[in-house]
C-alpha cells in the first residue's frame, strides 16, 4: 500500500519549479544577448563608410596668380576671387580651404573671394564629395581633392621711387626703373646713396629682386666691360649683400638677394664716384693741371692726369712743397729734377701711389686704344639703372 508523503512531495515540487524558473531566466538572458548584439552590430552598419578617391577634370579659376602692391609696411586687404570649373562633374558638396586667408574655409559655393592682408604665396584647394550607398547601412564616399595649379604670390613692386631718401639726384622713367649719372669729379669717396624702409614681415624669409645694368658714358672701343672699379652695393641695415664692379657694357643683370629673420629692415643703394678731386697737380712751366684719384677694386690709389699740348713738355708731379720727376721715364722720385716728357696733343698719365705718394708712372698718347686720353672722353663716368625691384615672401 502506498503511502502519501507531504514532504517528498514538496521537494520534487519545488525542484522541478526551480529548474523551470532557472531555465527561464536562461532564456531571458540569452534573448537579451541576442538582442544587444544584434543591435550592435547593426549600429556599427548604419555607421559605416568607406571612403575611396575618384578623379575629375575639374579646376580652379583665379583672378590672377600674380599680384602686385607697394605698401612697405606690409598691409594688405587684397581680394581675391575663386571659381570652381566643375565641367559637368557630378557630386554632392563641394569645399575649400583657404590657408593663410580669410575665411579659411568655404563650403557649399561654387564662386567665392578671399583677402589676404599679407605678402606671401599661398595655396588653395576645392574638395568634391560624392555620396553611394552601397547597401543598407553600408555608405561609400567619393573624394576629388583639386589643388590650384599654380600658387598664389602677392608680392610688392616698386612703382614709386621718388618717394625714396637721397642724398644726390636720381632720376625716374615710368615707374619701375630709376637711374643716376656719374658724370663729374667728386669731392670724396662717399656714395651716393637712396634707400627706403620695409616692416610688418614677421620674421620670415624675404626675397629680394631686381635688375640693374651700368651704361659707360665713353666705352672704350677695345673693350665691351666696364672697369673694375666698384659701381655700386646694396645694403640692408647697413650690412654689405651685393657689390657690383666689372660687368659687361649696357647689359641687365638680375639679382636675387634673401634677408632672414627680419620684421623691418632698411633697403639701401650705394653708387660709387669714379673720379675724385685732388691737391695734385701737373706743373709745365709754372701752368698747372688738376689731378685725380681713382680709387681701384682693391682700394688701391691711382693719380690720372690729362693734357692737351701744343708741343711736346717737360712736367713734373706737385703737391705743395713737393716735387716729383723721373730719370727712367718709370719710376718717380721726389726731388729728382729730370722732368717727365709728354707728348704733344691730347694724352693721359696715370700715376701709381703708394701710402699717399707717386711710384711710378706711364702715358698714353692720343693713339691710344686701352683708355681715353681725354677728360671730357674718359671710360670712367657711367651711369647706373635699377628697375623691377620686387619684394617676396616664398
Amino acid at each position: 500500500m502506498l503511502k502519501f508523503c507531504p514532504i517528498k512531495y514538496f521537494s520534487i515540487t519545488f525542484f522541478i519549479l526551480v529548474e523551470i524558473e532557472v531555465s527561464f531566466l536562461r532564456l531571458v538572458i540569452i534573448l537579451l544577448l541576442f538582442i544587444f548584439i544584434s543591435c550592435s552590430i547593426e549600429d556599427e552598419t548604419v555607421y559605416r563608410i568607406n571612403v575611396s578617391r575618384f578623379h575629375s577634370l575639374s579646376q580652379i579659376a583665379i583672378d590672377s596668380t600674380q599680384i602686385f602692391r607697394n605698401n612697405r609696411d606690409n598691409t594688405l586687404n587684397v581680394e581675391v576671387r575663386y571659381q570652381a570649373k566643375t565641367y559637368n562633374a557630378t557630386y554632392d558638396s563641394i569645399k575649400w580651404e583657404f590657408p593663410g586667408g580669410t575665411p579659411y574655409n568655404v563650403n557649399d559655393v561654387t564662386e567665392t573671394y578671399v583677402i589676404y592682408n599679407k605678402y606671401g604665396t599661398y595655396n588653395a584647394k576645392m574638395i568634391l564629395l560624392k555620396y553611394d550607398t552601397l547597401n543598407y547601412g553600408n555608405i561609400r564616399l567619393l573624394v576629388d581633392t583639386i589643388p590650384i595649379t599654380e600658387n598664389l604670390n602677392i608680392k610688392y613692386k616698386e612703382t614709386n621711387w621718388t618717394t625714396y631718401d637721397t642724398n644726390s639726384t636720381w632720376e625716374t622713367i615710368g615707374s619701375n626703373l630709376t637711374y643716376t649719372n656719374i658724370n663729374s669729379i667728386f669731392d670724396n669717396n662717399n656714395p651716393i646713396a637712396i634707400k627706403t624702409n620695409f616692416t610688418g614681415f614677421d620674421n620670415k624669409r624675404v626675397r629680394l629682386k631686381f635688375d640693374f645694368k651700368v651704361v659707360l658714358n665713353n666705352p672704350l672701343v677695345s673693350s665691351t666691360y666696364t672697369n673694375s672699379q666698384k659701381k655700386l652695393e646694396l645694403k640692408i641695415d647697413d650690412f654689405t649683400k651685393f657689390t657690383v664692379s666689372r660687368v659687361e657694357n649696357d647689359k641687365y643683370y638680375s639679382v636675387y638677394i634673401d634677408v632672414l629673420n627680419k620684421d623691418a629692415f632698411e633697403l639701401k643703394f650705394e653708387v660709387y664716384p669714379s673720379l675724385i678731386s685732388s691737391d695734385w697737380n701737373i706743373v709745365n712751366n709754372n701752368s698747372n693741371s688738376p689731378m685725380y684719384n681713382f680709387i681701384g677694386p682693391n682700394q688701391e690709389n691711382y693719380l690720372i692726369g690729362y693734357n692737351n699740348l701744343t708741343e711736346t713738355s717737360s712736367i713734373t708731379i706737385e703737391l705743395n712743397d713737393l716735387s716729383f720727376g723721373s730719370s727712367d721715364m718709370k719710376n718717380l722720385k721726389l726731388s729728382d729734377t729730370t722732368k717727365i716728357i709728354l707728348p704733344q696733343g691730347e694724352s693721359k698719365i696715370m700715376i701709381n701711389m703708394d701710402d699717399g705718394l707717386p711710384t711710378s708712372f706711364q702715358v698714353y698718347d692720343k693713339n691710344s686704344r686701352e683708355t681715353a686720353t681725354s677728360l671730357s672722353n674718359n671710360e670712367y663716368f657711367y651711369r647706373l639703372f635699377i628697375k623691377n625691384l620686387t619684394v617676396e615672401v616664398p
